[in-house]
Order: C-alpha cells, then structure tokens, then sequence
C-alpha cells in the first residue's frame, strides 16, 4: 500500500457482503475489515449506496464467467459520501471532500474507490441524490449522448421509459432537443407525463408500434419487446439496447445501425450528469431508501421489480 495521508478511521466496518452465489438470503450484514487503498485511490465514508440490477445479477452467480468472484464479497458499485483517505497521486481529491461515482463493495460504511471513476459532488446535490445517479444516469448518458447522438427533432422511442435508467434518458434526450416517446406500464404513466413533452404509451393499453416511424429507439427491456422495436426504426436509423436485446443480423435486414452498449465507468462523464442535476436539467427519479442491515429487503424490491425509481441504502 502506498503511503496515504491518513484520517482517524477505524479498523473494521459494518458491511453486506456474500460468501457463495445464490438468492437474497445469502445477503450477510456482519463486520468486515476495512478496505485497503493503493495509489490513484481514496477511501471514503458511504453515505448513501445505489442498488442496481447488476447487483442482485452478481450475487445470483450470472457474471461468474465474465467476472468471478472472490468469496467473502461485499456487494454495490454506487455510493456518494466523503473521502477520508487520500491514497498517493490522488489527483484534485482530498481529505473531507464529498464525492460519488462507483467503488468496490459499496454495501459498507467504507468503500475503496479510483479517482479516475469519482467526481465532486456540486455543493446543491444532497448525498442521497448523488447516490442515485453513477450506473443509471451514466448508462443514460453515454446511450444518448454517444449512441443515438439526438439533434432537435429526432424522434426516439424509449422502452421502459419511467425506470431508473429510462427516466434519465428521457429527460436527457430532451434535453438535445429530441421528440420523445416512452413506453410505461400504466401506473408509470402519469409520471412519465409529468417530465413534459414526453408521448407516453402504455404498453398494457397499446401496442407501440402506432406511433409510426422513428430515427432511434432505446430498448431497456430486451425480449420480444426488443425485437418488435426493430419494425419502428426509419431504414438509417439506430436501436440501442443496454440489455443486449439488439440482434445483429435483423437490425442489418432493416438497414438500421445496431448497438447492445455497456456502460464505461467515467470521471468526467460523472461530471458532466451532475452538472446536468445542479441546473435542473435532469432529476432522478427517488425511489425507496433501506436502511444498510436491510439490504436484502432492498435488493428483493429491485430482483422483482417493484422498485418505482432508484433504491437506496442509507449507510451514514
């Protein structure tokens, strides 16, 4: 470890963390040791942790293949909370500052993260709304800002557009001056309706394929639902799916450019969504906040779908 500059920090923690694949239940809120920090990284008090899909994904076991895992592991990628540790070449980042963005095993009162993949939290952002924006709002970013690349006008249909990841994109892509269109089960609608100028169809009600032609669709959902979108896209256009739901070879026989994205752990890209937060631009949709023993209640309201927004876990 390299030398750090060094805050009166305790030795263990409290945290969530897993010792073998499986369901919720495996989920143990216990003492754990504190993480180490190396150099380019900080080590920062957790606030608030964000509860994504990929969460509960990595517990069940399905991203043993691409990513296996080292047992005992503390789960979460999402926080917002403040640097008490300064590991060396730490960059702008110092002792006390608020940051967000992704560390390792967020689900503790501690969280070793990489200044390349943290930013400042600008002075009118709460803990609890920093928390809710890295993977979905960073996911939404980079689908619309670098995938579909709206220019004012450009019709886009957002499937499951009142979720975490739908909601920021909606707002974002209005934000570029595009006319959107976004599919909610009925009791989402009336939210949807609410962020303004937005055409919202309820997919219980109506099949989105009456809304004609368009120049990009974003698919959240995947499945036939993801396939059926390939019909709506304008021959030249763009289907961007952040659940792999885009198949090369139909996309191809439309003549539409096809894209299953990843999201990039980004710095600058986590700047720039605050930014977009701080002028009111964009506002996450809050969902439900657990306390940290009750994690597991937390990662059920996301694994079957009930959450109505992002879900937090309050740590601090």
């Amino acid at each position: 470890m390299s030398t750090a500059k060094q805050a009166a920090v305790p030795s263990v923690m409290k945290a969530v963390r897993i010792f073998q694949h499986g369901g919720s239940e495996q989920l143990r809120y216990e003492e754990a040791p504190l993480p180490q920090i190396g150099p380019s990284h900080v080590l920062a008090k957790v606030h608030y942790a964000g509860v994504n899909p990929v969460d509960w994904k990595i517990r069940e076991g399905f991203r043993k293949q691409a990513s296996p895992a080292s047992f005992p592991l503390t789960l979460g990628q999402d926080f917002a909370g403040e640097i008490v540790t300064v590991g060396g070449d730490a960059g702008p980042f110092q002792t006390g500052e608020r940051v967000f963005g992704f560390g390792e095993g967020t689900y503790a009162q501690f969280t070793s993260a990489a200044i390349a993949i943290i930013a400042a939290i600008p002075q009118k952002i709460d803990f609890a709304v920093a928390a809710a924006l890295p993977t979905a709002g960073l996911t939404a970013l980079q689908a619309i800002r670098d995938h579909v690349q709206p220019k004012p006008g450009t019709r886009i249909l957002i499937q499951g557009a009142a979720g975490a990841v739908g909601s920021f994109a909606t707002q974002i892509a209005k934000r570029w001056g595009a006319q959107v269109i976004g599919t909610a089960s009925s009791e989402d609608v009336v939210y949807l309706r609410s962020l303004g100028h937005v055409q919202a169809i309820d997919y219980q009600q109506e099949r989105f394929e009456t809304v004609g032609q368009v120049d990009a669709v974003l698919d959240l959902v995947g499945g036939e639902t993801a396939t059926r979108s390939i019909a709506v896209v304008k021959k030249g256009g763009v289907m961007v799916s952040t659940v792999g739901g885009v198949n090369a070879e139909l996309a191809a026989k439309a003549g539409i450019r096809g894209v299953n994205m990843v999201v990039k752990f980004s710095g600058p890209d986590l700047t720039e969504l605050a930014a977009l937060v701080e002028r009111g631009d964009v506002k996450p949709r809050m969902g439900e906040v657990f306390p940290l023993e009750r994690a597991r209640e937390a990662q059920d309201a996301s694994q079957q779908g009930r959450a109505k927004g992002k879900i937090l876990i309050k740590v601090v």
